[in-house]
């Protein structure tokens, strides 16, 4: 059987995250302060290094996966916008020893919180404009599940992960109050998820990367 570990710490960082999500609710009031929600299909995938284990690794595919959340822009300048929110995000790890085939696979569940700047062209064309988005993320973890019925290699994966967060897309507004967006997006991971491994592993060092179509709404 795979393995699940949600933790007490995990759930408390999850009202917190809540309590942030209404403080972000209270902030759309503001007229500079635009709130929203983006959902992304997405296709996560990593990569492996494998120089300081026992035996050679590789990556074992790439999994679909559906990210999740509430977005806010803040303008402090015509154009340029301060861009947070909270994200559910999920990641697939997968690897295979290249010596017998052997694989495992699991799944890991973050909370997300980007910290990312965001540049609007002009309008385009009627209501729409272009944007183009960079910044980092903080990833914090609250669920572990190895979907493996014996997992071999992985013991344990680290609470937090760090990425590098680029977009772009468009913006086309539909009334008064209301946008519609859709765009591209990556998100690559900058820290090791790997926490521990078994003892006859050594040391690998797995980072995950996520492509993502974005879509979402605006008030």
């Amino acid at each position: 059987m795979g393995k699940r570990i949600i933790t007490q710490n995990n759930l408390l960082m999850v009202r917190y995250i809540l309590l942030l999500f209404l403080s972000f609710s209270y902030i759309g009031s503001q007229a500079q302060v635009k709130i929203g929600a983006q959902l992304s299909p997405t296709l996560s995938f990593n990569r492996l290094d494998d120089d300081d284990a026992l035996e050679e690794f590789g990556n074992s595919g790439v999994g679909g996966r559906l990210i999740a959340g509430a977005i806010v822009d803040y303008m402090f300048q015509e154009n340029y916008y301060l861009s947070s929110g909270i994200f559910f995000i999920p990641k697939r790890v997968g690897i295979e020893s290249a010596t017998d085939g052997r694989d495992e696979v699991s799944r890991l569940h973050y909370i997300q919180l980007p910290a990312t700047a965001k540049l609007f062209t002009n309008e385009i064309a009627l209501d729409v404009r272009l944007y183009f988005q960079a910044g980092f993320a903080l990833d914090i973890k609250i669920l572990e599940d190895n979907l493996s019925d014996d997992p071999q290699f992985v013991s344990e994966f680290s609470p937090v992960d760090a990425s590098l967060l680029l977009g772009t897309g468009a913006e086309y507004q539909l009334g008064y109050n209301t946008i519609l967006f859709g765009g591209f997006s990556y998100r690559r991971g900058l820290g090791n998820v790997v926490r521990s491994t078994d003892a006859d592993v050594g040391d690998l060092v797995i980072k995950n990367d996520l492509f993502s179509l974005d879509m979402g709404i605006k008030f």
